[in-house]
């Protein structure tokens, strides 16, 4: 397959999706998809899900792993919020601010990136879109270029079309790194492993990216605890006004998750 017919793969998918509505309680059937595949690691229905959409329509058309590479994006780390996404794309140098089809449109709404969707055209001075969980259904918007209401674009990274698919990085190994806390988090409960110095894997990564995505520097989001990461981790706790002891437990998770 080459570029341009994945784009347009994307493209046609999406458009093909106009019109679908949620049932009751935000239930949806790309929530559905995300839940069989197990992308998120919880169960996303009957929550916002624009940004659900965007990633079951690439799973749909690449499968999970080409999914995972084209939107920068962590296998079993996969991101339902809409700021997280862009800051995947944003860590991968796969910003932009001049979009073309395909690209994943990233928005503001009530003071942050909070929808997203799909970009089907760019023409006459317009970006055209297909956005999920927009009135309650798949539809089409449209947007002056240079609208304030958009925040950038996210360029997936089409030369990962028809390449083979990392598998995901093992965790280091060390003592409590297997062990998993239940808790509420910013949107929903979710389990994760308590992570500390000397671990690594997707779980790292999205740690890294969260801390980045409010300002706490940890370097380069390369899914490894080391020192910059448990510095910004410390760091973030102490402003958060938590124990800083470096290691990212039940009570870090649901302050970052609600910080800013």
């Amino acid at each position: 397959m080459t570029i341009q017919e994945a784009k347009e793969k994307l493209v046609t998918w999406a458009n093909a999706q106009i019109g679908t509505r949620e049932s009751n309680n935000n239930y949806n059937r790309y929530a559905a998809i995300a839940e069989s595949m197990r992308m998120y690691g919880w169960n996303v229905q009957n929550q916002p899900w624009c940004d659900v959409f965007v990633d079951a329509g690439f799973v749909e058309c690449f499968g999970l792993e080409g999914a995972a590479k084209l939107t920068c994006q962590p296998l079993g780390g996969f991101s339902a919020a809409c700021r997280y996404s862009a800051q995947f794309y944003k860590n991968a140098g796969a910003w932009t601010q001049s979009p073309e089809a395909g690209d994943q449109i990233f928005l503001y709404v009530d003071g942050g990136i909070n929808h997203t969707g799909i970009v089907t055209a760019v023409a006459n001075g317009c970006v055209y879109t297909v956005e999920g969980n927009s009135g309650d259904m798949v539809a089409r918007r449209v947007y002056a270029l240079h609208s304030p209401n958009i925040a950038g674009y996210g360029r997936p990274n089409w030369a990962a079309v028809g390449e083979a698919a990392p598998s995901p990085s093992p965790s280091a190994p060390g003592a409590e790194t297997g062990g998993e806390r239940r808790y509420t988090g910013y949107e929903y409960s979710v389990k994760i492993p308590l992570l500390r110095s000397g671990n690594s894997g997707p779980a790292v990564f999205n740690l890294q990216t969260l801390l980045s995505a409010h300002g706490f520097d940890c370097g380069s989001a390369d899914g490894v605890f080391g020192p910059k990461t448990c510095a910004a981790l410390t760091a973030f706790q102490r402003k958060a006004g938590l124990d800083a002891d470096g290691e990212f437990g039940g009570q870090s998770f649901t302050a970052l998750w609600d910080y800013g």
